[in-house]
């Protein structure tokens, strides 16, 4: 490949992968009524589970229910305007409400949560693929591919978050008491609750920024500091070999690999199925602000 071939090849995937239109980011197979009928269901079990058969407890039934009228809203109001901020928001917080009814043995929510993810996930495979049908003809179609390959992995090492922020700050008061004993037994005592709501909220923003790509380079800077004070100040994973799996604790295997991921999202940020990324393109995102989303050539 000689010089100019090389530049044509940039151009074109500057142009096309890295520069979405995402007026065009979108299902196009998947109807949106489809994964709004889902949440809708879930939403309707989430207030039958709260308040008829009190599967739910205290605040759990508070938090699952108003954490899927937003997912509601978000698929009602923002999906068929821009898609990808829409399923995003949706997305976030339909895993809190699913998360919360599996804490608390609501099965009615479980089921029906689990029935009702089946669109969205289906939604997201019609846009990954429909985006790569589009530019599979360009020269920079293979690049594009890699792009949607590292937002899968960061969706999913972000959003593995809501499981231990939900358990934390919206799965009912047993969970929380629960989990201030554990913080007591790291050595802590009149503060052990408000270091479990602190490790909550950070858990809850690490999944925000990196699962939804919002201030994606800040939040996985956070992410790793959170990690690292976690595991070297409590946890002990460090000191007790590589195995994540072992008989005195889990070691250090499951948190290398969590920091080798957010760690390599400093380099670049989230890429274009982001709420950065459509910030971005829209010229929304304070210039201040651009940095903690992407480098300097995900800015250009």
């Amino acid at each position: 490949m000689n010089r100019a071939t090389l530049q044509l090849d940039v151009v074109d995937f500057v142009d096309g992968a890295s520069a979405p239109d995402y007026r065009l980011l979108k299902p196009s197979v998947i109807p949106q009524w489809l994964a709004t009928a889902g949440i809708a269901a879930a939403l309707v079990a989430a207030v039958y589970c709260g308040w008829v058969n009190r599967s739910l407890p205290d605040f759990a039934a508070w938090s699952a229910t108003l954490w899927l009228l937003l997912a509601l809203l978000s698929s009602v109001l923002i999906s068929p305007r821009v898609y990808t901020p829409g399923f995003l928001i949706s997305l976030l917080a339909y895993l809190i409400a699913w998360r919360v009814s599996a804490m608390n043995d609501a099965h009615v929510l479980m089921w029906t949560a689990t029935i009702g993810f089946i669109p969205m996930v289906l939604q997201f495979i019609d846009c990954v693929v429909g985006d790569w049908r589009r530019n599979r003809t360009r020269s920079g179609a293979w690049l594009g591919t890699l792009l949607w390959q590292s937002t899968i992995v960061r969706m999913v090492f972000g959003l593995n978050e809501l499981g231990h922020a939900t358990e934390k700050l919206f799965a009912g008061q047993d969970s929380f008491h629960h989990l201030v004993k554990g913080f007591q037994g790291f050595g802590l005592t009149q503060s052990a609750a408000l270091f479990v709501v602190m490790a909550g909220l950070t858990e809850l923003a690490s999944a925000i920024s990196v699962g939804l790509g919002f201030l994606t380079r800040g939040g996985a800077l956070l992410s790793i500091g959170y990690f690292l004070v976690a595991t070297v100040g409590f946890g002990g994973e460090w000191g007790r070999g590589y195995a994540w799996a072992t008989a005195g604790g889990g070691g250090w295997e499951y948190v290398m690999l969590l920091l080798a991921v957010f760690g390599s999202l400093l380099l670049t940020g989230a890429g274009k199925f982001s709420i950065d990324g459509w910030l971005l393109q829209r010229g929304l995102l304070p210039k201040w602000l651009v940095p903690l989303a992407t480098n300097a050539q995900g800015a250009r």
